[in-house]
C-alpha cells in the first residue's frame, strides 16, 4: 500500500455558509437594557461561538485522530471474519528462507501465475509495480505468462507524488510487461498517528484512470470516491496461502477455486507495513483486501462531521433559550453521539462526532458558567453579581430587600419548593411598593432581593419605603398558613456611583438597619462617610491594640453608706490622631459586628488588670469591673485567657468583677457553662444595664451574679419622675431580697446620691463623684476618702 497525503474536498463555503445560514435564524429575542435581555444575548453568543469552534474543527478536520480512534473501537465491537472469496497469496519469511533470495525470480513468479489460474482463481492482482529491471529471460517468460491470461491479471502502480521533501515520476510496470496486464493502483492515505487509512476507488496514473487494487478485487466499477475500509473486518481470518506451498506444489488447488487472488510481501523486512488500531503492524496487502471486502458491501457513506453537528446546534439553541441548561439533556446528546456511530455503521454509514461532542461540550460548560454567575442555584432570580453587571438607568433607585427571617420561614420547605416561596415574596413587593410593577426584574441572593425602580425624592422615598415594609410584615400566605416577613429595606440614592457600587452600598443599607432595629435605611452621601470611618475605624482598631494606643480609664464606684471607694469599671478611652474622639459604644459595635470583640476584651483585661494592682496593695477589697459582652463570654478563647492574666498580673481573682453586658438576646446554655467555670476561680459577675434591652428579670434568672447596675436613664430621672423613683426602689429591694448588691449609674447631683442612700443602694457611680481617669487618680481617692470616712 502506498500512502499519499490528500487534500480534504470539502468547500469552504459549503458547510460553512450553511451553519451560518442556520445560526441566523436561530430564534432570539432582540432587546436591550435590562440584565435579563443581557444575559439572553451572552447566551446567543455563546451558542454561536460554540457552534463556529465545531465549524471551524470539523473543516479542517482537526479532531481527526480522535474520531479515527473512536472508529477503531467501534470496529473492535464489531470484528467479523472476513469472507473467503479473496485469498492472499503471501511472500512471507518461509518463502524468502526457502527460495534463498530476497525476492522470487520473476521466472517463479510466472510459474506461480501459471498454477494460480490452472487452480481455478478468476482473477490475480500483484501488489507490486515489477518497475525494477530483471534479465531478459526472466522479464520474456513471466510476459508470456501475462499474455496467456491478459485480462485477469493486474500489476501494481502508483501515480507521481512531490510533497516537497519527495519526489517520483511513479511506479509502473516494465514495459515488456505492461502490455499483457491491467493496472491496479496501489496508494493510499494514512490519516495523522496512522489511526486509519483511506483508498480512493480509482487513480490518474498518467492520463489513464486507474482502479485501486481493492476496487479490483471488489469488483467496483463505480465514479471516483475516497472511502476508509470496514476495520471490523479481522485481517487474522482472511484466507492466506504461502507463496512457497503454492511453488512447490504443496496446497489443496481447490482453495484458490473461483476466488480472486492478490499476491503481497507479508515478510518481517517488507517497508509495506501498516499500522492497525488495536491490532499493531499488518502488511498493506491485508488492507487492500478489507477494503475490497468493504466495497463488495457497498460504496460506505461518510456523512462526515456534519450530521453530529446538526444534531447538538438543536440541542445547543434549546439550551441557550433556558435559564438554566439542562444536564440531562447534555449528557444524553453525548450519550446519543457515542452511540449513533456505532449503529450507523453496520449500515456502512461513517458519522464523525468528535467535533460535534467538542462543540456541545464548550456550550454546555460556558452555559452552565453562565447560569451559575447570574442565577440562583435553587431558583430563576438573577444573582445580585449579575444585576450589578447590567445597564441601568442612573435616575433610578437601588433596593436591598433584607428577610431577616428567611431561614425560619423556609425551614419546613422542601429545596424544590423554596424557588416557589421566593417568587411569592417577589409578587407581594411587586404587588406593595408603587415604585415596581410585574414586569420589575428582581434579584435574588441568599436572603436578600435587589431591584431598581424609578428615583423618588427623598420625602416620597421614606414614605413608600416604611409603607413597604409594614405591608410585608402581614401581606403574604404560604400553604395556607400566614408568613410574616421580618424584613429591612436599604435603599441606594448616590446616582453618579457605578451600578455595582449601589447595590453593594443598598445591602449594607439593609444589613445596617437589621443590625440597628430600623426598618429602613437609605445609603446617602451621610451614610457613606459614616462608612467609611467605620471601615477606616476596624483597620485602626487592630493597629491601635497592637501600638497599645488604645486608653483604659476608670469610673469609681463609691459606697453610699461611708462615700468610700468601693472599685472602679474599666472603660475604653481612645484619641486617634486622625479620627479623634472615638466613642466606646461605636468602638465596641465596630468589634462586635467584625468579630474582633473578644481581643478587644482581653486587650482591655490586660491592660486593666495590670494597672488595678495598685489599687488591692492600698485596698484588699478594691473590686475592678471590666465589661465582657455575652457574645465574649460564649467563646473559648476568654475561658482561657481570663485565668491567664489573672495568674500573670498576680491579681486576685476575688477582687474581678465581670459585668455582662448583652446588645441582643443572650444564649444561656452556651454563656451559663462558660460563667460556672470562671465563678469556680472566685471572679463575680454583675449584670450592666439591668431594666433596658434583653438585661431584665429574664436575665437575671438566667445569669448568676452578685450584684446589678441600674441604668442611668432610670437613676437620673428619680427627682422629676415618681414612677422611676418607685421603679429604682422596687428593683433595690427585689435584689436585696435575692442577696444581690445594688449600683447605681448615672449619678449627676447630690440630691440624686441621698435619695439613692435613703432607700438603700449600695453603691454609686458616675459624674457627681467623679468622671472616669487613670489609675494613678484612683488611688489617691482611696486614700483621700478613706481618710476622709
Amino acid at each position: 500500500m502506498h500512502s499519499q497525503n490528500t487534500k480534504s474536498r470539502a468547500s469552504l463555503t459549503g458547510p460553512l455558509g450553511w451553519i451560518g445560514s442556520l445560526l441566523q435564524r436561530i430564534p432570539f429575542r432582540r432587546k436591550s437594557a435590562s440584565t435579563a435581555d443581557e444575559v439572553k444575548k451572552k447566551r446567543r453568543n455563546i451558542a454561536i461561538t460554540a457552534i463556529a469552534i465545531g465549524a471551524i474543527a470539523g473543516f479542517i478536520e482537526l479532531p481527526m485522530p480522535v474520531d479515527d480512534a473512536f472508529r477503531a473501537v467501534r470496529a473492535e465491537l464489531r470484528s467479523h471474519d472476513a469472507p473467503d472469496d479473496i485469498v492472499v497469496v503471501a511472500v512471507d519469511d518461509a518463502t524468502l528462507n526457502e527460495i534463498g533470495r530476497d525476492l522470487p525470480t520473476r521466472i517463479q513468479d510466472a510459474e506461480v501465475v501459471e498454477k494460480i489460474f490452472a487452480a481455478g482463481a478468476t482473477k490475480l492482482v500483484f501488489d507490486r509495480a515489477y518497475a525494477d529491471p530483471a534479465t531478459p529471460e526472466e522479464d520474456a517468460a513471466l510476459a508470456r505468462t501475462f499474455a496467456r491470461h491478459k485480462g485477469k491479471v493486474w500489476l501494481g502502480a502508483s501515480p507521481a507524488a512531490d510533497n516537497g521533501l519527495q519526489k517520483h515520476d511513479g511506479l509502473f510496470p516494465t514495459t515488456k510487461l505492461r502490455h499483457n496486464v491491467e493496472m491496479a493502483s496501489m496508494m493510499g492515505n494514512v490519516t495523522p498517528f496512522e489511526l486509519s487509512v483511506q483508498f480512493p476507488t480509482e487513480t490518474r496514473i498518467g492520463d489513464m484512470p486507474t482502479p485501486s487494487i481493492s476496487a479490483v478485487l471488489g469488483d467496483y466499477e463505480g465514479r471516483l470516491h475516497w472511502y476508509r475500509p470496514d476495520f471490523a473486518i479481522n485481517p487474522a481470518t482472511i484466507e492466506t496461502i504461502s507463496y512457497a506451498d503454492l511453488l512447490f506444489d504443496r496446497l489443496d488447488e481447490r482453495r484458490l477455486a473461483g476466488r480472486s487472488v492478490i499476491i503481497g510481501y507479508t515478510d518481517l523486512l517488507t517497508s509495506d507495513l501498516r499500522n492497525l488500531p488495536l491490532g499493531g503492524k499488518v502488511p498493506g496487502v491485508y488492507f487492500h483486501v478489507m477494503g475490497a471486502h468493504t466495497l463488495k458491501n457497498g460504496l460506505p457513506l461518510d456523512l462526515g462531521w456534519i450530521p453530529g453537528l446538526v444534531f447538538v446546534i438543536i440541542i445547543i439553541v434549546f439550551q441557550a433559550k433556558r435559564k438554566k441548561p439542562l444536564p440531562k439533556l447534555a449528557w444524553g446528546g453525548t450519550l446519543a453521539l457515542l452511540i449513533a456511530p456505532l449503529a450507523f455503521d453496520y449500515l456502512a454509514i461513517n458519522i464523525d462526532s468528535s467535533a460535534a461532542i467538542l462543540t456541545l461540550g464548550i456550550a454546555t460548560f460556558r452555559l452552565r458558567r453562565l447560569s451559575n454567575q447570574v442565577y440562583h442555584k435553587d431558583t430563576d432570580l438573577i444573582l445580585a453579581g449579575a444585576i450589578s453587571s447590567g445597564e441601568h438607568s442612573q435616575a433610578q433607585d437601588v433596593y436591598a430587600l433584607k428577610i431577616e427571617n428567611l431561614g425560619d420561614l423556609t425551614e419546613s420547605i422542601e429545596p424544590k419548593q423554596f424557588g416557589t416561596f421566593i417568587e411569592r415574596i417577589i409578587t407581594c413587593v411587586q404587588q406593595a411598593s408603587p415604585s415596581t410593577g410585574a414586569d420589575t426584574q428582581v434579584a435574588f441572593e441568599k436572603d436578600t432581593l435587589l431591584w431598581f425602580a424609578q428615583k423618588l425624592d427623598r420625602s416620597e422615598l421614606e414614605a413608600n419605603s416604611l409603607g413597604l415594609v409594614s405591608v410585608l410584615r402581614n401581606a403574604m400566605t404560604y400553604q395556607g398558613n400566614w408568613a410574616n416577613l421580618a424584613t429591612t429595606l436599604g435603599v441606594d440614592i448616590s446616582y453618579d456611583l457605578p451600578v455595582a457600587q449601589r447595590v453593594q452600598n443598598a445591602i449594607r443599607a439593609a444589613e445596617n438597619g437589621t443590625k440597628t432595629s430600623r426598618r429602613f435605611v437609605i445609603s446617602d452621601e451621610q451614610f457613606l462617610d459614616e462608612r467609611r470611618r467605620y471601615l477606616e475605624l476596624l483597620a485602626e482598631l487592630n493597629i491601635g491594640m497592637k501600638a497599645e494606643t488604645i486608653g483604659v480609664a476608670y469610673q469609681p464606684k463609691i459606697r453610699l453608706a461611708n462615700d468610700t471607694v468601693a472599685g472602679a469599671e474599666a472603660l475604653i478611652r481612645w484619641h486617634h490622631p486622625e479620627l479623634g474622639y472615638v466613642d466606646p459604644f461605636e468602638l465596641v459595635t465596630t468589634a462586635e459586628e467584625h468579630d474582633r470583640i473578644n481581643e478587644l476584651t482581653i486587650y482591655v483585661l490586660d491592660r486593666a488588670l495590670g494597672e488595678a494592682k495598685e489599687a488591692v496593695l492600698i485596698d484588699p477589697d478594691f473590686k475592678l469591673a471590666v465589661n465582657f459582652s455575652a457574645q465574649a463570654l460564649a467563646d473559648e478563647m476568654i475561658l482561657h485567657h481570663t485565668p491567664r492574666l489573672l495568674k500573670e498580673h498576680a491579681f486576685p481573682s476575688r477582687n474581678l468583677i465581670i459585668e455582662v453586658t448583652e446588645s441582643a438576646r443572650l444564649d444561656g446554655k452556651r454563656v451559663n457553662s462558660k460563667i460556672a467555670e470562671l465563678r469556680e476561680h472566685g471572679i463575680s459577675f454583675s449584670i450592666d444595664d439591668f431594666g433596658t434591652g434583653h438585661s431584665s428579670l429574664d436575665y437575671l434568672s438566667r445569669v448568676p451574679c452578685q450584684e446589678l447596675k441600674m441604668d442611668r436613664k432610670f437613676v437620673s430621672g428619680m427627682q422629676s419622675s415618681e414612677d422611676n423613683a418607685n421603679l429604682v426602689k422596687g428593683t433595690i429591694d427585689m435584689a436585696h431580697s435575692l442577696a444581690k448588691s445594688v449600683v447605681a449609674e448615672g449619678v449627676e447631683d447630690a440630691a440624686t446620691a441621698n435619695a439613692l442612700r435613703n432607700i438603700g443602694c449600695d453603691l454609686a457611680q458616675g459624674y457627681f463623684y467623679s468622671p472616669a481617669i487613670s489609675m494613678a487618680d484612683i488611688t489617691k481617692m482611696i486614700v483621700k476618702r478613706r481618710n476622709a470616712a
